[in-house]
Order: C-alpha cells, then structure tokens, then sequence
C-alpha cells in the first residue's frame, strides 16, 4: 500500500500494525505529528501541510497542544521546528523586503541536538520492535524545506536550487545547545574539541554538524543510552529562528562616467575620520542606482582612477557598479536613462554615459582592460623659462617618436604603495605655447603612466621628464583625462559618442 495520500496515511495509521504501533509509541513521547510521519518514512508530499494535520492528530488521537508529563507541548525530536508559525514568519520576512525574484533556493542548518534527539528516538523505537526503525527516516531538513516552498509558491515564487535567490534558515536552540557535547567527550571520542573564550564570549571549534554524525555513527546503543535519555527528554522551549539571511546574486550596471569639475574623487576619500573631498563619483552615480535597485550595498569599479583634482572628459572613464543583494532586477532601459537625464537636469558636476544593465562575465572587460587600455591626456605645464622655438620642436620630435619611461613609485604615494619601478611607455607627446610660462602638452600613454611626475620628473624618480627635456623645472597646473580607450560598455544604437572638450 502506498503511503503518500492523506487519506492513505490516516488509513494506515489505524488499520497497520506496525505502522499504527510506531504511531502510537511516539505519541506516548509526545512526539509531534509531522515527526511520526517522518518516522514512518511517509514521503515528502501535502500531507507535511497544515491542513493535514488536525486529520492525522485524530487519527493518532493525539489533542491539539497536548502536553508532556512537564507540561511542555514543545515536539523533542524537531524542538518544535516543523511549527508552521516558524514557516510563516520565515515567508513573511522574505515578503517584507519586496524581492521580485520569482524562483529561490532554500537552505536549512539544524541545531546539533536535532541529530543526537533523532538517533534517541531511532533507538526508542528499535527498542520495541517496531520495524519502521529500521529504515530512513524521512529527513527534517527536507520537510521544513518543503513546507517553506510551498507557502513562497502561493506568493509566487517557485524552488530552484539554481536561483540567484538565496534564503538561509538557521534555528537554534539554547536549551539543548550543548546536548552533543557527551559524544566527544567519550574516552574512544576521535573528535578533539577546543573551547575558548572571546570577549566574554565561549565558543567551541572542533564540534561540526558532520563530527556529530560520525560520531553517533560510532557510538553503540549500549553506550548512547547510558549517555542520554532514549526516547529524548522533554523540552521547555522550542527552537527559534537564529538567522535568516535573505540574498541575492548581485547585479552590474556599467557605463562611462565624465568629471566636469575639479576635487572630486572617485570614491568617497578620507584621511582618518576627516572625509577630504565633498564629492565622490561613487556617491552621485551609486546612490540613485540603490534606490532604484534597492540593494544592500554597491561598489563602483573604474578603469583606473584619476586623481580628484583632475578631470575626466571627452566619452567618459569606463566603470560598473557591483549592487549587492538587489531587490528589483528588472530594471527597464528606461529607469536607467531616467538616472542620466535627472544628472543632466540638475547640471551636476558628474554626469554618465551608456548607463546599462551588464552581465556579470562583462566586469572582465574593465580588469583584462588595464593591461592593455591608452590615454588621451590635456594639460596645462608651467616652465620656469620660456623655451624657445626650436626646444618646443626638439620635444615634439621626440614625442612623435614615443618615449619609454622608467618611473619609481611617486614620492606622494609612496606611504601606500610598494616602492617599484615601472616602465611605461608614451605613445604620442605634442607642446603647444599658449602665454608666457605656460604650455598645453597633449599626449597620450600606457594606462598607469603618473603623468604628473612625467612633468615635474619627481626629484628625479621619473626618467626622463618633460623637465629634463626642456632643461628648466616645470610644473603641472591643470590635468585632464580627454579619452580612456576601452570599449566598454556596448555602445547605444545611434553609435553617438557626445564627447565634452573644454582643453
């Protein structure tokens, strides 16, 4: 007979022997209905829903909340756990934060005690004969996965071990917390635990689900029952929900960013506690895209950085925003093109470009990116004495040429980077004489070319320099960013790349 249908199991539960003695002997242990269901190997089907259970409660004859000789009505095999108010609450919580995921794979960690109370429950029943002990139960994990998923696909949401939803269930249960602890403690015991404290806090390692396991694996029945109570003592409270960590697959949103104004950094700068600019990339581009994405947290990702007294023009400085756990993944075209427009309509000294949803596999294009990308540099050079026409063209020469430069860390960030020296080469260098002392110098580089240092030769750490080819000290003003020559991200249908040019 098939035991797989309600009304097949409330039908076996009084008409087979075994079957209905098992039944009855769990009962008299104050077992709960959904765990002698389990015990009875009855597979994972509607009969684990509510709904069933005042049927199979009057099939068992067991009273709604009947209590134990202590007066707890709290189940000692599951300490409660197959409660369906545990399942409610888990299900509510995930509804509070709006996801609009439709599929979600669910996970459940146990409290230790759950397996050393099932293992005194199996002996319980071997001890009496009944044959159903001798199979598998039906697994606890299994059941309370069950029952979340089927109260989420009400809302909706369909199980998907492949999800990027995530929803981790956690119980605890500080009653019974170290009633694991007598299997390692035995003289044969295999499993060495350590106990330390952390600031006022006891913490034991050694103690994993799986050393439990193998260890009652080879703890005989003799010597369990003498170490604990067969069938498992009463409990005075349930288990609870210890953690529940609702997460979800970040997503990337990638684009090209422009600085249209000085002392802005990319990410938010502090030296200390002392935030040191009053602008960041990151906040102007991050902060609408969280609102819109309702994320946890995001992280913005350049293609290199510019100093924030520089400034980025021309397409723009390529970059994405990792959003971590999202709750809208939908996002239309439209949303995004709304984020540029508001940047736009309020002037803002940061704008972006191309702002799309990307795929994950695409962030590579930004890392493989910093090997091999080019800059277009403008900038505005003091020199201590006007060169004279035929320096300017000596410089431009060489700079037609491109020029391989051998430069040690800058003296300004030598407090966080390693001392090295890096060769960059220049691939194109043009001076133009403006007034007096000052120059545009147009060139183009290797990404990770300190182009400052070029200028002034860094106390003469970057070889050669501007300075050393002019044979006077020079000095930078003013640096701009005109390209940074990484396709990314896809370009937009009309294939139009506003460019900003205020050299």
């Amino acid at each position: 007979m098939a035991i797989n249908t309600l009304d097949n199991v409330t039908g076996a539960l009084s008409s087979l022997g075994d079957v209905s003695k098992t039944a009855v002997t769990m009962k008299s242990a104050h077992t709960c209905a959904l765990c002698i269901l389990r015990f009875l190997q009855i597979p994972i089907g509607p009969v684990y829903l509510t709904q069933a259970l005042d049927t199979i409660n009057r099939a068992l004859g067991i009273e709604s909340s009947e209590p134990s000789v202590n007066g707890s009505t709290h189940c000692p095999v599951c300490l409660g756990i197959l409660d369906m108010a545990l399942v409610d609450k888990v299900v509510g919580q995930f509804k509070e934060q709006e996801y609009d995921a439709s599929s979600a794979a669910v996970t459940v960690e146990l409290p230790k005690s759950v397996y050393v109370r099932h293992h005194s429950m199996q002996l319980y029943l071997k001890g009496t004969n009944l044959t159903p002990a001798t199979g598998v139960a039906t697994d606890l994990k299994d059941v309370i996965r069950y029952m979340v998923c089927q109260v989420l696909s009400k809302h909706g949401v369909e199980t998907d071990a492949d999800s990027d939803m995530r929803i981790e269930i956690g119980f605890g249960h500080e009653e019974s917390a170290n009633e694991h602890q007598f299997l390692f403690d035995r003289e044969n015991s295999s499993v060495k635990t350590k106990t330390f404290r952390k600031r006022g806090v006891h913490y034991t390692t050694g103690d994993s689900k799986t050393a439990v396991i193998s260890e009652l694996s080879k703890c005989s029945d003799s010597e369990f029952t003498s170490l604990f109570a067969s069938p498992p003592p009463a409990i005075e409270r349930p288990a609870e929900i210890a953690s529940l960590v609702l997460k979800r697959s970040p997503i990337f949103i990638g684009g090209r960013y422009l600085k249209l104004e000085r002392n802005i950094s990319q990410t938010p700068f502090f030296v200390g506690e002392r935030r040191v600019t009053e602008l960041s990339i990151a906040d102007v581009v991050g902060e609408p895209i969280k609102a819109l994405v309702r994320c946890d947290s995001y992280n913005l990702v350049g293609s290199g950085r510019e100093d924030a007294d520089v400034r980025m023009l021309g397409d723009g400085r390529p970059f994405y925003l990792e959003c971590t756990n999202p709750r809208s993944t939908t996002i239309t075209p439209n949303q995004i093109q709304a984020i540029e427009d508001q940047l736009r309509a309020i002037k803002s000294p940061v704008q972006v470009r191309l702002l799309q949803m990307i795929r994950p596999e695409d962030t590579a294009i930004i890392r493989e990116g910093e090997e091999h990308k080019t800059k277009h540099y403008c900038a505005l050079v003091w020199f201590a004495s006007p060169l004279s026409q035929d320096k300017i063209a000596e410089i431009n020469a060489i700079g037609k040429q491109g020029v391989l430069l051998q430069q040690k860390t800058p003296i300004r960030v030598l407090h966080r980077r390693a001392p090295l020296t890096r060769e960059r080469r220049l691939l194109g260098l043009e001076l133009v004489p403006l007034e007096g002392h000052f120059y545009r110098l147009r060139l183009e580089s290797e990404a990770g070319t300190y182009i400052k240092e070029f200028v002034h030769g860094d106390l003469g750490r970057t070889a050669p320099s501007l300075a050393h080819m002019a044979g006077v000290t020079a000095d930078i003003i003013e640096l701009d960013v005109e390209n940074v020559s990484l396709d990314f991200p896809p370009a937009p249908a009309d294939g139009e790349h506003k460019t900003i040019d205020t050299c």
